[in-house]
């Protein structure tokens, strides 16, 4: 089970939200009518007792509730009935105030515990996403914190009938953060719409006093991928700059460890990860030549979705992966692309095998003229892939596309349609191969905000476990090599301070690491079997080949991320060793073999249950 985060205080503060907001009226109710019950019938029964006339009784019964006149004899006087009725009155005045406002009281005690919170998790953000985080990180038992400005009341009792603090303001103002105790948290997620307004928290955090003892890690949510990419690099860049003179303020500002992310990217690695050996076993049952993945719409997550699969979906049995984009304007398409990756199509060493194509849904309904005009210039798909930026547009191409594949007997490959949030269309229809023994398209569901944004992905970051392994493999294999210190010391980081270029070079080996077990005859054994080979190996005969296709995807994925053929220059992003195979020396295509071997031990990392023979 994953470690809780939240201090006793933290806990407790989260504890007494969840209880003073729980709606169960049959229970409030009940008691409420057990009170008035026993405080209206032992009062009329301890005066009637007293040969009282009935009204008499009745107005002795109602002054329980003040605590005078006869109930404030000596105890000779009172009788068992009495006794119970003025307790029971009592009970029913203060069991009424509390129920009544248990939730301001909840609240407000709650406030008074988090003075003293610290190690919890800390959402910035009012978005579906930052919502859902909340949501999965309770289910383990966090103490979480939301601050936001305006929730509607049906979704704020929600999220605190499930132990949510919330915290109403601007969470890129001091005195929010300063309510939430943000600074002694262990993960502050800043998750708004706004990047400039998440990258603004992010600030806010290193200018709180740092009284913490621990680093704290800053979750920056960004949609726009060039300015993920400048949110990347950023740190280690402004480290560099502080230089050796200005220690306390390098050493303040190592106390918050900035983690940019992007739910876009997420649900593309996440997509290629999990389903990776599926499309690779459809066109290998198929004979396809090539791994094409066609892509309809090219919204933020289908271009993630390009961008990784030219990164790590090289296969020995395939080669080089194939994208084909369809979109209305498909030049703006293709100018926004190159714009963000010039090196995907600037150097002779490598070009990416990526078109785009002209096709506006909104103005034609899909016909299979179309697609046979793509599988004639491109070749048939192996996986196709639905994000046009609309979860309507989204179901409507993809049941399309089921239809004419599936009625014309062509693409028998997956459909995967990208959803905000899960519907009752993708419950019920987009739930993966349920024929199984049939080749035929099929829909599957993938990126909705309930299924990417999980503590799991953000913030425990499953998806780099694979990438941090990489790297520590990699540092073991440096320390073995003549290098000089300069170059040592830089891979000798701890996976939190490697700099951003290579962490991203470290994902795209972990996420292509699969791919290669698949290619040297293994796939992961499933999780309801007995475990399988711990220990699968590659043949001699495959690891020439495995060095020579992950050379290609090395350079492919250096030129995506902005690097340059030339003389080595980290500063100025150059590589020498970004070249053909053929023009390296045989000490360097051994490290390619090393490459290979390192991925082997990732998989086997990411997969303990082993492997079986494919």
């Amino acid at each position: 089970m994953a470690s809780r985060y939240g201090d006793f205080w933290a806990m407790r503060a989260a504890g007494f939200t969840k209880v003073a907001h729980q709606r169960k009226p049959r229970v409030k109710w009940a008691i409420i009518l057990v009170l008035a019950a026993a405080w209206a019938g032992f009062g009329l029964l301890g005066w009637r007792e007293q040969n009282s006339a009935m009204s008499d009784a009745i107005y002795q019964t109602l002054g329980a509730l003040t605590m005078s006149g006869d109930y404030s004899h000596v105890a000779a006087d009172r009788t068992i009935y009495r006794e119970i009725a003025r307790f029971a009155g009592l009970l029913l005045t203060a069991v009424g105030l509390l129920f009544g406002f248990s939730g301001a009281v909840g609240r407000s005690f709650a406030r008074f515990l988090m003075m003293g919170a610290a190690r919890h998790i800390v959402i910035a953000g009012e978005t579906s996403a930052a919502l859902a985080l909340a949501r999965s990180c309770r289910e383990t038992g966090d103490a979480v914190v939301i601050i936001a400005r305006g929730l509607e009341p049906e979704t704020a009792w929600s999220l605190r009938q499930r132990g949510v603090i919330l915290i109403e303001g601007d969470p890129t103002h001091a005195d929010a953060l300063k309510s939430a105790r943000a600074s002694s948290a262990a993960h502050v997620v800043a998750f708004s719409d706004d990047d400039t307004e998440n990258l603004r928290i992010e600030a806010a955090l290193r200018a709180s006093p740092a009284r913490r003892r621990h680093r704290l890690a800053a979750h920056v949510a960004i949609g726009s991928p060039l300015l993920l990419m400048e949110a990347r690099e950023m740190r280690m860049t402004v480290e560099r700059e502080m230089g050796d003179a200005d220690k306390k303020r390098k050493a303040r500002h190592r106390l918050v460890d900035p983690r940019p992310f992007s739910l876009d990217e997420i649900a593309a690695r996440a997509l290629l990860t999990t389903y990776a050996d599926d499309i690779l076993d459809l066109a290998d049952k198929q004979g396809r030549d090539r791994q094409h993945i066609v892509l309809f719409g090219f919204d933020a997550t289908a271009e993630a979705v390009a961008v990784r699969t030219l990164m790590s979906l090289w296969s020995a049995r395939f080669g080089e992966p194939r994208v084909t984009v369809i979109a209305p304007d498909a030049d703006k398409a293709r100018g926004e692309f190159l714009a963000r990756y010039p090196q995907a199509d600037a150097h002779a060493v490598w070009k990416a095998d990526i078109q785009f194509v002209g096709f506006d849904w909104t103005r034609r309904s899909l016909d299979g003229d179309f697609l046979d005009h793509i599988d004639a210039a491109r070749g048939p798909a192996t996986a196709v892939v639905v994000s046009t930026g609309s979860d309507g547009q989204n179901i409507q191409l993809a049941l399309g596309l089921l239809r004419t594949t599936n009625g014309r007997g062509m693409w028998a490959a997956p459909i995967f349609m990208k959803e905000t949030t899960q519907s009752e269309f993708s419950r019920q229809f987009a739930a993966g191969d349920q024929t199984p023994d049939v080749l035929d398209a099929y829909l599957q569901a993938f990126g909705a905000v309930e299924a990417v944004s999980t503590r799991a992905l953000i913030i425990e970051g499953l998806l780099d476990r694979g990438a941090a392994v990489a790297h520590r493999l990699y540092e073991e294999e440096m320390l073995h090599r003549d290098v000089d210190m300069r170059e040592l010391e830089a891979v000798k980081k701890s996976w939190d301070d490697v700099p951003e270029t290579y962490r991203n070079a470290n994902r795209a080996v972990a996420d292509s690491a699969l791919v290669k077990l698949w290619d040297a005859g293994w796939k992961p054994a499933p999780a309801d079997q007995r475990p399988g080979e711990v220990h699968p190996k590659i043949a001699p005969e495959m690891m020439q080949k495995l060095a020579v296709i992950e050379h290609s995807r090395w350079v492919a994925e250096r030129l995506l991320a902005g690097w340059r053929p030339g003389v080595r220059n980290n500063r100025l992003m150059m590589h020498d060793n970004i070249a053909p195979w053929e023009a390296l020396t045989p000490e360097l295509q051994e490290r390619d073999a090393d490459q290979v071997r390192a991925a082997a031990k990732v998989a086997r990392a990411l997969h303990p249950k082993g492997f079986e023979p494919r």
